[in-house]
């Protein structure tokens, strides 16, 4: 199957997205890891972590850290690290994002797989 311009264009705007979250996920990660190793308990930087996490589309890599995020909160303000995951839940707990999500994640995976990107 041939490529048109469009679809190469769309494919490459997809690998910059994927790349920008990747590293803004690391960011992120050596952010919390910051806060863990300083034993930081400001809900402020905290809550900042869980937001910009929040904001991202969800993969396996941002659920994970924001399930670590939350499960560190929760010795300091377990009300708040509650509402947080609750919220996660309501915003992304629905079947038909979720399936979305795992739908665009297996095409990335089969795409790579045979060098389209």
């Amino acid at each position: 199957m041939v490529m048109d311009k469009r679809e190469s264009a769309f494919i490459e705007k997809i690998k910059e997205y994927m790349k920008v979250q990747d590293d803004c996920v690391e960011m992120l990660e050596e952010s919390f890891e910051f806060i863990r190793y300083r034993n930081i308990t400001r809900r402020s930087e905290i809550e900042r972590l869980l937001d910009n996490v929040l904001s991202m589309m969800p993969t396996d890599k941002t659920v994970d850290l924001y399930t670590r995020i939350c499960l560190y909160y929760h010795a300091i303000d377990k009300e708040s690290a509650v509402d947080y995951a609750q919220y996660y839940l309501e915003m992304y707990d629905d079947d038909s994002v979720i399936r979305k999500i795992k739908d665009v994640e297996e095409n990335m995976r089969r795409m790579r797989k045979y060098g389209k990107i």
